[in-house]
């Protein structure tokens, strides 16, 4: 294309100004459109990604024991994986090089109580090492910055196993009636008896002290019962644990029930677009050591439902809105340019006659879509910057299903979702000007000529 038709472009855009000027506003609200959609399921990706494979220590791979996932919950000894099979994952994990941070985890239920009143509650326990790993971790810092902090008091990687920590739900400190944690306590402060449940002093004292009493059937078959001390309590990522969840050691749960396995195994990724194939690789060679395993990538909707989701229900609703989006753009652009057309019916006739080509003529309203389309895109960025800039700087909650509390909106596009809206919106003008056009151009010249297209 010569610079002469794109100067004759530029000149043909001047001629119906106002029709263009609707034309160019509706496009570049389109475009803005589609980067804040983009980013809004950019952030809104990103956080539960972060939300589910660190916060909620869903690894990027889980390994059970096979079937483990399904039976565990009804046939904990024979469904997990015991000291062995632990040994065996570490051998296979050690020869790549693609995992960042790996560790077994115990999942477990019994009754806590506080010396005069027992609730249920369910309990996962990890290395303190690991949970701090994942909680320092550069994800976290970029995506969930707030949630890293616990509501109250430290992790456990601060206190000696001896102290037998606990972390429980703000839920159950509070059904529990504990309001205070382990590093508000006065450093002579001495065990707290509640000799008589009913005394009109029994509630202060209960609040006063830390101490809480951990009960479950062990794996002997046996019941095992254990003291231990609240040092920080926490919004539980799962809504139905948030009157039930505690996290401790995973040292500690298993002498709680009595054993040295573990529900699953996993593994944090230092480059995740790897997934695919370490999961491959690690079933082969899991399989060579004689390790029958379950391993489960960490969207899957067995091991992270409400991510799956939400995340589906995230898709529906953009692509809804894109799709309405399209449509109005779509209509805008075959509406002005067919009037556009119609009315140069005649200047269409003249070119034909003076040997222009059926495709020349498109060529040139296809440029001058171009043109229109690239200054309104321009605009268009400009507008969704300043828009996204006054959303993210708002601070409105919305509550996605699966996530407590809450998330801020905000709107992270990135350089592919400009690119990709870009792509989007001028493919759509100029697929658009082709059909309006393409009726016109197979006119013959003198039934344009005589204006007959009016």
């Amino acid at each position: 294309m010569s610079a002469g038709k794109w100067k004759l472009a530029l000149r043909n855009l001047s001629r119906n100004r106002r029709r263009n000027f609707a034309t160019g506003t509706a496009i570049a609200t389109g475009f803005a459109a589609l980067i804040a959609l983009g980013g809004f399921v950019n952030r809104t990706e990103n956080h539960l990604r972060v939300y589910t494979v660190y916060l909620n220590r869903v690894g990027h791979i889980n390994i059970y024991k096979a079937d483990g996932l399904d039976k565990f919950s009804t046939k904990p000894r024979l469904y997990s994986l015991d000291e062995t099979d632990v040994a065996k994952i570490q051998q296979v994990i050690s020869e790549l090089d693609n995992i960042e941070i790996h560790g077994g985890q115990l999942i477990g239920a019994g009754i806590v109580g506080n010396g005069c009143r027992t609730v249920p509650f369910v309990a996962k326990g990890i290395d303190p090492k690991v949970d701090l790993q994942l909680r320092n971790h550069a994800e976290m810092r970029k995506w969930v910055p707030k949630l890293r902090d616990f509501s109250r008091g430290a992790g456990l990687w601060n206190y000696d196993e001896q102290l037998g920590g606990i972390v429980v739900s703000t839920g159950l400190a509070k059904i529990l009636g504990k309001t205070v944690v382990n590093d508000e306590l006065p450093k002579d402060q001495k065990p707290v008896l509640v000799v008589n449940c009913a005394a009109p002093d029994a509630k202060d004292k209960i609040a006063a002290d830390t101490n809480v009493q951990l009960v479950a059937g062990s794996w002997s078959g046996m019941m095992a019962a254990q003291d231990a001390e609240i040092v920080a309590t926490f919004v539980s990522a799962i809504p139905e644990l948030a009157n039930s969840a505690v996290e401790t050691s995973l040292a500690q749960l298993q002498r709680l029930y009595d054993t040295g396995s573990v529900t699953f195994y996993s593994l944090w990724l230092k480059d995740p677009r790897q997934l695919k194939q370490n999961i491959s690789l690690i079933k082969d060679r899991l399989a060579a050591v004689g390790l029958k395993a379950d391993i489960y990538p960490w969207m899957d909707e067995n091991v992270a439902p409400f991510y799956s989701g939400t995340m589906q229900f995230v898709y529906v609703m953009v692509s809804f809105i894109t799709f309405v989006l399209a449509a109005v753009v779509v209509l805008s652009i075959f509406n002005s340019a067919t009037m556009t057309i119609i009315e140069r019916s005649q200047e269409i006739g003249m070119m034909r006659s003076l040997g222009f080509t059926r495709k020349q003529i498109r060529e040139l309203f296809v440029m001058e879509m171009l043109l229109l389309a690239a200054f309104s895109i321009i605009t268009g960025g400009i507008v969704a910057t300043l828009g996204i800039l006054l959303v993210n700087n708002l601070g409105v909650t919305y509550n996605p299903p699966g996530i407590v509390g809450g998330m801020i909106l905000k709107l992270i596009p990135n350089l592919k979702i400009v690119l990709q809206s870009g792509v989007i919106t001028l493919s759509l003008a100029v697929a658009t000007t082709l059909i309006a056009v393409r009726k016109v151009v197979r006119t013959n010249i003198a039934t344009l000529l005589l204006g007959s297209q009016r």
